[in-house]
């Protein structure tokens, strides 16, 4: 398995993610890993322009053959921003990826970081992953990812798609994944932010009050998954504006 990656196989998988992702015409995509293309050539004959960032050359070289702007390169060093006004790209492109499973972590801070650029953002990632971003507090799977997903976005899981569907097939299910930036979403430093909610979450069974200072007397006998989003962002940024974090 060439750099963690999988490929999708199962056409009736196909077709259901593309009506999900539900391309039209004029719209402009960012697709990082298209591999064989098997989403790229729909969303192309729909209309949608795509911007394709593919970092095996052989795939890209292939992709590039059949009419596809393909940029062979490694997405995480990639400055889309620079790469969509390269294309004279004007407003909210749309972005989608089956995320190779090596790069679920790096990619996922990434794109958060780019939100701006992005009308929505499709993902495929590992089933437990998906999980995670649209976790409730006071569940087992909330956690750092889970309380910056519902800080800045609107996240749904669409649905999950069996391993089957893939091919080698691995070891877990992944599911389709909605990322919708939201209207007050916050100018956060998704990092630092990230550096901020680790502490805690690393030893999410003790109160807060061991593991913070200078925690608000109402959340100190508080344990980390009982905090909703909107209370760690404020915490984050009370923080912050005290004391900046490096």
């Amino acid at each position: 398995m060439r750099l963690s990656q999988v490929f999708l196989r199962d056409e009736r998988v196909i077709k259901r993610i593309v009506e999900a992702v539900s391309p039209s015409e004029g719209d402009v995509f960012v697709e990082v890993g298209p591999g064989l293309g098997v989403i790229t050539f729909p969303l192309m004959e729909a209309g949608a322009r795509v911007v394709a960032v593919e970092i095996d050359t052989f795939l890209c070289m292939s992709l590039r053959r059949k009419g596809v702007d393909a940029v062979c390169g490694d997405y995480l060093k990639t400055d889309v921003e620079a790469l969509l006004k390269e294309r004279g790209v004007e407003g909210k492109a749309r972005f989608f990826s089956s995320v190779p499973y090596h790069i679920t972590h790096d990619l996922l801070l990434k794109v958060f970081g780019e939100r701006s650029l992005y009308g929505d953002i499709h993902l495929i990632l590992q089933k437990e992953v998906a999980d995670r971003l649209v976790a409730e507090e006071g569940s087992k799977t909330y956690g750092p990812f889970s309380v910056i997903a519902r800080t800045l976005f609107h996240p749904k899981v669409l649905f999950r798609i069996p391993r089957g569907a893939f091919s080698p097939v691995p070891k877990v299910h992944s599911a389709l994944v909605r990322l919708v930036p939201r209207e007050d979403g916050l100018n956060v430093d998704v990092i630092r932010f990230l550096k901020f909610l680790k502490v805690p979450f690393s030893r999410r069974r003790k109160k807060l009050k061991n593991t913070m200072k200078d925690v608000p007397e109402e959340f100190a006998d508080l344990r980390p998954e009982n905090l909703p989003p909107e209370v760690w962002i404020k915490l984050y940024l009370d923080r912050v504006h005290k004391s900046p974090l490096k």
